[in-house]
């Protein structure tokens, strides 16, 4: 059973991600709405892929992957930002801080669940 840690704070993009993974085999999801909270919850836990929205309560996603990249134990962890920040030099500055993939929202459930399937199985 492979662990996925998801920090979102928008309760329609939770549910859109909810039934995501519902279909997809042996994916266990834990999920957090607030950055610290998120931060807290990854740290005690032992994921294979951390999903975090840029945008969140209390601290952001880009400090979260700032600190997670800071502890070993979270080196060779995939994680994905998935942000509504699409101008010219986000995805170059989110990927800079860390994130191994950039999604855009709306996510394009296909694309995203290829992904999915890509970084979990090469974990």
């Amino acid at each position: 059973m492979k662990k996925v840690y998801l920090v979102e704070d928008n309760e329609k993009n939770m549910k859109l991600f909810r039934a995501i993974f519902q279909i997809m085999p042996d994916i266990k999801l834990f999920e957090e709405t607030q950055g610290d909270l998120g931060l807290e919850l990854i740290k005690t836990g032992d994921p294979d892929l951390i999903i975090l929205d840029i945008q969140l309560p209390v601290i952001n996603g880009i400090e979260i992957c700032t600190e997670l990249r800071a502890i070993d134990k979270f080196n060779n962890i995939p994680i994905i930002a998935v942000t509504s920040f699409a101008m010219k030099g986000d995805k170059e500055r989110i990927l800079k801080a860390g994130f191994n993939e950039y999604i855009s929202k709306p996510i394009r459930v296909k694309e995203f669940r290829t992904l999915i399937d890509k970084l979990i199985n090469s974990a």
